[in-house]
């Protein structure tokens, strides 16, 4: 009896940690981040991002419909000037782990290569490249702010 109950408080225990791990690691969405997942987010960023998205997330540039490849998207900027910030955090992080639905997009799933703390750190750094009005509006406040 004495071995159930303490596996049920281990199991409870470590629920616990999981849920406080998971929560300090992702920021809500219209808060600011804080700096420790910032600085783990733009080392994830210049890992793996960069490349597509560019220094300071300022996306590629748009190459005119004339010349462009027909299944051709840029990388989108990640920093206010697109509409990133339109998104919530939870969707952003999704976003990271699994591309998006866009036949013709370029987005990686990443899904095998970072976790879900590490897709969250990411955001983290994306959303220190948006002002404070920016991220207090982001999600589905955006609407309020225009």
């Amino acid at each position: 009896m004495a071995t159930r109950r303490t596996c049920i408080r281990l199991y409870f225990v470590s629920l616990f940690f999981s849920l406080l791990a998971t929560g300090v690691t992702q920021a809500e969405t219209g808060k600011p981040p804080d700096s420790i997942s910032v600085a783990r987010g733009n080392q994830l960023y210049n890992a793996h991002c960069v490349a597509c998205h560019k220094r300071d997330g300022v996306g590629e540039p748009t190459v005119p419909w004339s010349i462009r490849r027909a299944d051709f998207i840029e990388a989108m900027p990640l920093d206010e000037t697109s509409h990133a910030w339109h998104h919530g955090d939870e969707q952003l992080i999704e976003m990271i782990l699994d591309g998006t639905s866009r036949s013709r997009t370029r987005m990686p799933v990443w899904r095998s290569i970072l976790s879900e703390p590490d897709a969250a750190d990411l955001v983290a750094y994306m959303k220190s490249l948006w002002s404070d009005r920016i991220v207090s509006c982001q999600g589905p406040k955006h609407m309020d702010c225009m």
